[in-house]
C-alpha cells in the first residue's frame, strides 16, 4: 500500500470517529432504574412533529429527529412510560433511567403460542422472570433461581440439581424446552431429575413458567405446565447504533459452600449479523446446612461420618463439623454462542449452540444413608455413590420468515441434541464399584406459524422429534481393575418418536372479550429391545408402543374495564411412557427395586382454573388462580412381581419388586394468591403463596398422590434507587404430616423426621449499588438466621447462613 493509499484510510478512520462523536452527541442511552442495564426497544414518540425512534441493543436512541420544543413520550413494556421535552432530555448529562412497572399485565409473553403475544390476552397463568430479575438474584443454578423466584417448587436429592414441581407434578410431567426446543427426552424419569442443572442462567433473557397442561402448543410431558428457558441473543444494529460491541463480566464468592464463579459474555452486532457468547465456570465445595434445629429434631441432616480408603479398605472417618454435608461438591462450565444472519429484509437464520459440562457430582442422598456391620456398628452404606459428568450439547438451526400468504411470522427449527449421563455406586467395605452410562441423541423439528386477520389470531405447526438411547454398565474390582458382568439400567437401545401437528385460534370479540382454543393431534411411537441374558431375564425381545392422544384447550379472557380481568381455561394434557417408564431397572429407594412393565398406557389430565387480577389505584396488583385437575391412568409406583417372585437380590440388597402401573384416577385441587404494591417511586412490595392437594382415588380411602409439596409461598420489600436495587425477603414452607406422604416411595420419607419434613421459613437479604453504569456490586446474606431446613421430598439439607458478594461489569 502506497503513501496516498495510507493516507485514505487514515482519512476514513478518523472520519468514522468523527461521525461516532456527532451520532453520540445526538443520541441518548436509556437504562433500567434499578439495574441499569440497558433498555433495548424503549419508544420514544412526539405528536408535534410526528416523530418515533427506538433504543436498540445498547440502549440508545437517536434524538436528531426531534426538535428541542417537542413534547417526547418514552414506552416500554415494562416500564412506567415519561413524557418529557427533547430540550431536557438533551441536557441530561447522563442515561435516561426508566422505572419498572408493578404490575406487568401489558407486557408481552411468548411461551403460551411460541409467538409474542399480549400477556393479559392469554388465559393461561404465566410467571416471568426477566433477565434483570436473574441478573440481581444472582443465582448458582438456574434450580436455585426457581426455587428463590417462588414462581414454582424445587426439589433436590443433590446439591448438583433441581427438579421443578407445578401444581403437583414433577419431573418428567414438566416439560422443560430451552429456545423452543424440548429438553426431556427418553430417559426422563417420573422420579426426581437434575436436568435443568445443565441451563446456564447467566446466559438466560427470560423464563416463562406455564401453570397446568399445555399439550396443545407442546405435546407430551406437558401435564404440570411447561418451563420455557429463553437464553440471550444481541439483536441487529440498527441506524440509531452507535456501540457495536458491549459485553459483561462478573466474579462471585458464596460462603455456605465456598462458591467461585466467573461468567463473562460479549455481544457484537451490526445491520445483518449479530454474535453472543456466554461462558460460566463454577466450582462448588461441599455444603454447609444451618445449625439452628428445632428442639425436637436436635440432630436433623447432620452427617456424622465420611468415608476415606485407607491402605485398600473403607474407613468411617468422624466428620469434624456434621453441619457440613461432605460430598455434595462439583465443577461446571457452561458454554453458549449464538449466531444471528439477516438475508433479507423479512428472512433471519440462527445458529444456537449450548454445551454443558460438569466434574462427577455426588449422589448425596445415597451417600448419607447408613446401616449396621457385621458387628452391630453404624456404617455409611455407600462407599462411593455419584453422577458421572453431566453433559448436554446442542445445536439448532431457526429460520425466521415474514410472509404475506398463509403466514404473516414463522419460526422452523431443526435441532439435534446429545445428553450423556452416568451412575456410579459401590457399597462400603466393596471393591465392587458398579457403572451404569446411558446417551441420548435427540433430532427435532418444529415449524411453527402465525397468521392475523382482522380481529382473529391463528397459528398453527408440526413437530417431529427421535430419540435414540444407548444403555451399557458395568462392574469393575477397584483395586485390580477386572470388569465383569452387570445388568444395565434401560434396555440396550430403544428409540422413541414423536409426530404431531397442531392448530390455535384468539379470536377478540370485543374491546372486553377474548376467546381462544387449539387442538393438537400426537402420535408418540416407543421400541425396546431387551436382551438380559445373564441377569434377571425381565424380557427379552423387543417391546413396540404406539400411542395417540388428541388434546384440546378453550379458555376466555373478560376485561370489564383495564382495571379488572377475568380468565377461564379448560384444557387437557398427556404424557406417553418413555424409556425410563417402560423399562427401567433401578433402585428407587434402598430394599426396593422397580422393574419393567411393558403394559403402561398414557396418562392424561383434564384441568379446569379460573383467575382474577385487579389493579387498585394503579398501585396495587392482586391475583388470585385457583384449578381442579382430573388425573387418569397415573402412572405411580406399586407391589409387582418379576418372574412370579415379590422380592429380589438386586445390587446385593433383597429389594421388594415394584413397578410402575396405571393406578387409576387422582384429582388435584388447588390455588394461589399474588399481592405486588407500589408504595412510592422507591418502594413496593411482592408476595405470593401456593396451595395444592392431591390424592390418589381407591376402592375405600383416597391416599396421597406423590409429588405434591406443601404450601410454599415468598414475600419481598423492595428498595429502588437510580444507584441502589435492595430486597429483604423471606421464604416459607408449611408442614409435610406424616399421613399426607405418598407410599410410592417417591416422596423419600427415609430424608425427612420421623413426622414429616417440618414447616421452615428463612429470611434473606441482597443489594445493588452501581458506581456506574460501568460497574457495581452486589452482595447479600441468605437464611440470616442460620435456620437448619430441608425443602419437602429433597435429600440434601438447604444452605445455611450464605454471604455472597458479587463483582459485576458492564460495558
Amino acid at each position: 500500500m502506497d503513501a496516498r493509499k495510507y493516507y485514505h484510510a487514515f482519512l476514513t478512520f478518523i472520519s468514522s470517529l468523527a461521525l461516532g462523536f456527532t451520532a453520540s452527541a445526538q443520541s441518548l442511552q436509556v437504562l433500567d432504574g434499578t439495574s441499569r442495564q440497558p433498555v433495548v426497544g424503549a419508544v420514544l414518540t412526539s405528536t408535534d412533529p410526528a416523530r418515533q425512534a427506538t433504543s436498540d441493543s445498547s440502549g440508545r436512541v437517536d434524538l436528531a429527529v426531534f426538535p428541542d420544543s417537542a413534547w417526547v413520550r418514552v414506552e416500554h413494556i415494562a416500564f412506567e412510560p415519561l413524557r418529557i421535552r427533547t430540550s431536557a432530555l438533551r441536557k441530561l448529562g447522563g442515561p435516561l433511567m426508566l422505572m419498572p412497572r408493578t404490575t406487568e399485565l401489558d407486557a408481552f409473553v411468548f411461551s403460551a403460542s411460541r409467538f409474542k403475544e399480549a400477556r393479559r390476552d392469554v388465559p393461561e397463568q404465566i410467571d416471568v422472570l426477566a433477565r434483570k430479575e436473574i441478573a440481581f438474584d444472582a443465582p448458582q443454578s438456574t434450580g436455585d433461581l426457581l426455587q428463590n423466584s417462588g414462581a414454582l417448587f424445587v426439589q433436590k436429592s443433590q446439591m448438583g440439581g433441581g427438579s421443578p414441581v407445578i401444581r403437583g407434578f414433577e419431573a418428567s410431567r414438566v416439560l422443560l424446552v430451552v429456545d423452543g426446543v424440548r429438553m426431556n427426552n427418553a430417559i426422563y424419569r417420573a422420579g426426581h431429575l437434575q436436568d435443568i442443572m445443565t441451563v446456564d442462567p447467566n446466559a438466560l433473557e427470560r423464563i416463562e413458567v406455564i401453570s397446568g397442561p399445555a399439550s396443545v402448543v407442546y405435546g407430551s410431558d406437558a401435564l404440570g405446565g411447561v418451563v420455557h428457558l429463553m437464553t440471550r441473543s444481541a439483536p441487529f444494529a440498527d441506524s440509531a447504533g452507535t456501540h457495536l460491541f458491549h459485553g459483561g463480566a462478573f466474579t462471585r464468592y458464596s460462603s455456605a459452600n465456598n462458591e467461585r464463579t466467573a461468567h463473562a459474555d460479549v455481544s457484537l452486532s451490526s445491520h445483518k449479523l449479530s454474535s453472543f457468547t456466554s461462558i460460566t465456570a463454577s466450582d462448588f465445595g461441599d455444603l454447609r446446612q444451618g445449625s439452628q434445629r428445632l428442639a425436637a429434631y436436635p440432630d436433623f441432616g447432620k452427617k456424622p461420618f465420611t468415608v476415606d480408603r485407607i491402605n485398600g479398605t473403607d474407613v468411617a472417618v468422624v466428620n469434624p463439623d456434621p453441619d457440613v454435608q461432605t460430598g455434595t461438591g462439583y465443577q461446571q462450565l457452561d458454554v453458549l454462542e449464538k449466531l444471528r444472519f439477516r438475508s433479507g429484509a423479512h428472512t433471519v437464520h440462527q445458529l444456537n449452540l449450548q454445551l454443558s459440562t460438569s466434574s462427577d457430582v455426588p449422589r448425596y442422598d445415597r451417600s448419607s444413608i447408613y446401616s449396621t456391620d457385621s458387628a452391630g456398628a453404624i456404617v455409611p452404606a455407600s462407599a462411593e455413590w455419584y453422577y458421572g459428568p453431566q453433559q448436554r450439547l446442542l445445536a439448532a438451526y431457526t429460520l425466521e420468515l415474514e410472509g404475506r400468504g398463509f403466514y404473516d411470522q414463522s419460526h422452523i427449527t431443526a435441532n439435534a441434541q446429545r445428553v450423556v449421563q452416568s451412575r456410579h455406586n459401590r457399597n462400603f467395605g466393596s471393591s465392587t464399584r458398579k457403572n451404569r452410562n446411558e446417551e441420548v441423541t435427540v433430532f427435532g423439528l418444529n415449524a411453527d406459524f402465525e397468521k392475523r386477520f382482522a380481529k382473529h389470531e391463528l397459528r398453527y405447526g408440526l413437530e417431529l422429534t427421535r430419540d435414540a438411547v444407548t444403555s451399557t454398565a458395568f462392574a469393575e474390582d477397584i483395586g485390580t481393575g477386572a470388569t465383569s458382568y452387570l445388568g444395565s439400567r434401560y434396555p440396550g437401545t430403544s428409540t422413541m418418536t414423536h409426530a404431531a401437528v397442531y392448530l390455535t385460534h384468539t379470536v377478540e370479540l370485543s374491546r372486553k372479550w377474548l376467546l381462544s382454543e387449539g387442538v393438537r393431534l400426537t402420535n408418540v411411537g416407543l421400541r425396546s429391545t431387551f436382551s438380559d441374558a445373564a441377569d434377571f431375564q425381565f424380557l427379552n425381545g423387543t417391546v413396540a408402543q404406539d400411542n395417540t392422544a388428541f388434546n384440546w384447550r378453550a379458555g376466555a379472557v373478560f376485561s370489564p374495564e383495564k382495571s379488572w380481568r377475568f380468565t377461564a381455561l379448560a384444557s387437557t394434557g398427556f404424557r406417553a411412557p418413555n424409556v425410563d417408564d417402560l423399562g427401567k431397572v433401578f433402585d428407587s429407594t434402598p430394599g426396593q427395586v422397580i422393574v419393567p412393565n411393558p403394559d403402561l398406557r398414557p396418562e392424561h389430565t383434564l384441568n379446569v382454573e379460573a383467575g382474577i387480577n385487579k389493579i387498585f389505584a394503579e398501585r396495587y396488583t392482586l391475583d388470585l388462580q385457583a384449578f381442579h385437575t382430573w388425573y387418569t391412568d397415573a402412572l405411580v409406583v406399586a407391589p409387582f412381581t418379576a418372574n412370579g417372585r415379590d422380592s429380589l437380590l438386586y445390587d446385593g440388597s433383597l429389594s421388594q419388586v415394584t413397578a410402575l402401573v396405571n393406578a387409576g384416577k387422582a384429582t388435584i385441587t388447588g390455588g394461589s394468591a399474588q399481592l405486588a404494591a407500589k408504595f412510592t417511586t422507591n418502594w413496593s412490595l411482592s408476595s405470593g403463596i401456593m396451595y395444592t392437594y392431591g390424592r390418589v382415588e381407591t376402592d375405600s380411602t383416597p391416599t396421597p398422590l406423590d409429588h405434591v409439596p406443601p404450601v410454599y409461598g415468598r414475600t419481598a420489600l423492595v428498595y429502588s434507587t437510580k444507584k441502589l436495587h435492595a430486597e429483604l425477603y423471606a421464604l416459607y414452607n408449611g408442614w409435610k404430616r406424616l399421613a399426607d406422604y405418598s407410599g410410592s416411595g417417591e416422596d423419600n420419607l427415609a430424608s425427612a423426621t420421623p413426622d414429616g419434613m417440618p414447616a421452615w421459613w428463612t429470611l434473606s437479604v441482597r443489594s445493588e449499588y452501581s458506581f456506574s453504569q460501568t460497574f457495581s456490586v452486589q452482595a447479600g446474606v441468605e437464611n440470616i438466621l442460620d435456620r437448619n431446613y430441608r425443602v419437602f421430598a429433597s435429600g440434601v439439607s438447604a444452605p445455611g447462613r450464605n454471604v455472597m458478594v458479587a463483582l459485576r461489569v458492564d460495558w
